[in-house]
């Protein structure tokens, strides 16, 4: 939703992924934490990103099939917007600020992998 890459406060939402244990992300954040800082429009600032939660930001696209969510790490000032692929992980979190910025009720795909 926002391209802006500074850290603000957000709201928190854990991470769901494979129940075996394997790390897909090829060392993503789904592979070094549980839970993550979600910042953006639409999402109330409570928390700071942290490095227990390292703040993701909620990218909406339009497709012929109708609209799509996902989730995806905040790029570092020194690098250009890296393109993050899904892996198997989500997010999600109960509080109804989460729900409200994204327009429906359900997990959001974390696309944290990158080569």
């Amino acid at each position: 939703m926002s391209n802006d890459t500074t850290p603000r406060k957000g709201i928190h939402a854990l991470i769901y992924r494979d129940a075996l244990g394997i790390d897909f992300s090829n060392r993503g954040i789904s592979a070094r934490v549980t839970e993550v800082t979600v910042v953006g429009p639409g999402i109330d600032p409570i928390f700071p990103p942290t490095e227990e939660r390292p703040a993701v930001r909620i990218v909406k696209r339009e497709n012929p099939g109708g609209t799509v969510y996902h989730a995806e790490p905040l790029p570092t000032e020194d690098e250009p917007a890296p393109w993050y692929m899904f892996v198997g992980a989500f997010i999600f979190s109960s509080d109804s600020r989460f729900r409200e910025s994204i327009d429906f009720y359900g997990a959001v795909p974390l696309h944290d992998r990158r080569e």
